[in-house]
C-alpha cells in the first residue's frame, strides 16, 4: 500500500497542536540566520519564547557568501549583540576543515572571495537552474558545522513566512539529517508584521525597505533577482556590477561551455545590463514597480 506525505498544512496544523507556540524549538537544532529582517523576526521570537537563551543544543548560524551587504554584516553582529545570542559565521573555504571556515564580523569576507573561489573550482557559474551557489556557500556549510558539534540529525529553522509558504512546501521534504521547521508559516507572519516589528525596534537592517521587502538585501546583484531590480541597484550604486562583471568575464576562459560563463542565458550578460542602466540616466531612477522577490531556499529576508 502506498501511503501520502502529509501537506505541509497538515505539518503545520500537527506541530501546533503539539506545540503552543511554534517559536518552542526542540534541540538539537539550527536556526538560519539569512541577515535579514525576516529572520531576524523570527530568531527575536525563537529567544523571548525560550527566555531570552536557547538551550545548549539549539544554534544560530549566518552563512556568509562575501557579497552580502555591509548592511547585512552589521546587522547580523548587532543582533547577536543587542540580544546576547551566539551567532556561528560560517563561509565557504576549500581549505579549512569540511570546507568551512569559522570567521565573525571582523574576519568575515566583504569582496566575494568564497563564492568566487566556488567558481573557479566548478569552472563554471551557477545560474537559476544550478544553483550551486545555494548548496555550497549555505546549506552545505551550516551542515558540515553541524556535522563537527557531533549531531547526526537535528531540526533546521528556516525564516520561510506565511506569504512565502509556496517556497516553505518546495523545501519541506525531509531529509535522513534534518527536519525542516518553519515557525513563522505557522503563526501566519506575513512581510508587513515583520516591518511593523522593525518599526516598532530601537535598531534596524539599515537597507531600504520598499513594502516589506529589501532590494538590496541576500548577495548584492544575485542573479535571481528580477533584471529591473538588479538595474535600479546598478544605477545606485554602481559599484556593485564590478564583481558580477568580473567573474563573468573570467569565466569565459575557464568554462567548459559558453552557457557557463554567463549567470543567466536569459537576460543581457551583467557587462551589458551595466552599461545599458548607466545610459538610462535619471528616467529609470528609483526601484520598479513590484519589486521582484529571490526564490531561493536559502535566501529569506
Amino acid at each position: 500500500m502506498t501511503t501520502c506525505e502529509p501537506s505541509l498544512s497538515t505539518q503545520l496544523d500537527l506541530l501546533t497542536m503539539n506545540n503552543p507556540s511554534p517559536y518552542l524549538i526542540t534541540g538539537p537544532a539550527l536556526i538560519s540566520f539569512s541577515g535579514g529582517r525576516s529572520s531576524g523576526y523570527m530568531l527575536k521570537h525563537i529567544l523571548d519564547t525560550h527566555g531570552g537563551a536557547l538551550p545548549e543544543d539549539v544554534h544560530v548560524a549566518f552563512a556568509n557568501t562575501g557579497k552580502e551587504m555591509p548592511e547585512t554584516l552589521d546587522f547580523v553582529q548587532e543582533c547577536s549583540e543587542r540580544w546576547s545570542v551566539p551567532i556561528v559565521w560560517l563561509e565557504y573555504d576549500e581549505d579549512a576543515a569540511n570546507a568551512t571556515k569559522v570567521v565573525n564580523h571582523n574576519s568575515a569576507s566583504r569582496n566575494g572571495e568564497p563564492f568566487a573561489a566556488l567558481c573557479r573550482k566548478k569552472q563554471f557559474l551557477p545560474n537559476p537552474v544550478t544553483r550551486f551557489c545555494t548548496v555550497e556557500l549555505k546549506i552545505r556549510r551550516m551542515h558540515k558545522w553541524m556535522d563537527r558539534q557531533g549531531y547526526e540529525r537535528w531540526n533546521s529553522v528556516i525564516g520561510f513566512r506565511a506569504d512565502e509558504g509556496h517556497r516553505a512546501k518546495r523545501s519541506s521534504r525531509e531529509s535522513t539529517r534534518q527536519t525542516p521547521v518553519y515557525p513563522m508559516v505557522a503563526s501566519g507572519v506575513t512581510k508587513m508584521d515583520v516591518k511593523a516589528f522593525w518599526d516598532a525596534q530601537p535598531f534596524d537592517l539599515r537597507l531600504e525597505n520598499v513594502n516589506g521587502t529589501a532590494p538590496l538585501g541576500n548577495c548584492d546583484l544575485c542573479f535571481l533577482k528580477g533584471q529591473t531590480t538588479v538595474s535600479a541597484i546598478m544605477r545606485q550604486q554602481p559599484e556593485l556590477a564590478r564583481w558580477w562583471m568580473e567573474m563573468e568575464m573570467e569565466m569565459e576562459t575557464r568554462a567548459s561551455k559558453p552557457s557557463g560563463a554567463l549567470f543567466r542565458q536569459d537576460r543581457p550578460s551583467y557587462a551589458a545590463l551595466y552599461e545599458a542602466a548607466m545610459n538610462q540616466g535619471d528616467m529609470f531612477d528609483g526601484w520598479p514597480e513590484g519589486i521582484e522577490g529571490i526564490n531561493c531556499t536559502a535566501c529569506h529576508d
